[in-house]
């Protein structure tokens, strides 16, 4: 997801698997169905600068959101037999503290507040708000939209 020619870099991965063989991994699908990093970024959008316009291929956590554009991918670098199933799951950090801690480093909403530490003070209140209607006796979960997906190398290449 993060290769600025993922071909490339599929095709350097074949290339070190024996004929036949598998390739497995789970990406993200889109940000929009990621309420784990979309909930606490539109929480915070008040207090946040404007965010460029997302390039849906350009490298990063969501470049692979689109699945008829992983299995070109796959198939320009040799790669056959691919299956790729959209899996959700409820996942978190535990307590509310902590996930609140967690958004703020990591995701979408912690690239933006790296980059910006002075807006923690005014945006993680709205954040605190906003999945605190999510927290239950297992902490705060929730979804995580990937894609499994699976391949074979093509024999012969």
């Amino acid at each position: 997801m993060f290769f600025a020619d993922p071909t490339a870099a599929f095709i350097n991965i074949r290339r070190s698997l024996r004929p036949n063989g598998r390739l497995a991994f789970v990406c993200w699908r889109a940000l929009e169905e990621n309420q784990l990093d979309v909930l606490p970024l539109r929480a915070g959008s008040a207090h946040l600068p404007p965010q460029p316009a997302h390039d849906p291929d350009a490298p990063g956590p969501f470049a692979f959101a689109n699945s008829d554009r992983v299995r070109g991918i796959l198939e320009r670098a040799g790669f056959g037999e691919i299956e790729i199933t959209a899996r959700d799951d409820q996942v978190g950090s535990g307590d509310l503290d902590t996930m609140v801690a967690v958004c703020s480093r990591v995701g979408a909403l912690g690239k933006i507040l790296r980059e910006n530490p002075e807006l923690r003070a005014a945006t993680l209140p709205a954040v605190r708000s906003a999945l605190a209607a999510h927290d239950g006796s297992d902490g705060v979960r929730l979804n995580a939209a990937t894609w499994v997906v699976t391949a074979r190398a093509a024999a012969g290449l």
